[in-house]
């Protein structure tokens, strides 16, 4: 069994909406395309809908939590 993403337990869902992202990482819809943009989230459209892995979002946070640490002088 898989552990538990940042975003959801480990038998819930693997993707995420732009609005549920915003409101989970506190950010703009600008600041989060520009993410996707970047390349620094993973994403696709299913019809006219976009969705953002789950996957990536950790990722992102846990790169995010390791660049801090280390401008900081300290392990994550």
């Amino acid at each position: 069994m898989q552990p538990a993403t940042l975003l959801s337990p480990s038998e819930g869902p693997i993707v995420a909406s732009p609005k549920q992202v915003m409101d989970r990482l506190q950010i703009s819809r600008t600041t989060l395309y520009a993410l996707l943009d970047r390349g620094e989230l993973e994403s696709y459209t299913e019809g006219k809908s976009r969705r953002i892995t789950l996957q990536s979002i950790d990722a992102y946070v846990k790169r995010r939590l390791t660049a801090e640490a280390a401008k900081r002088g300290r392990v994550a």
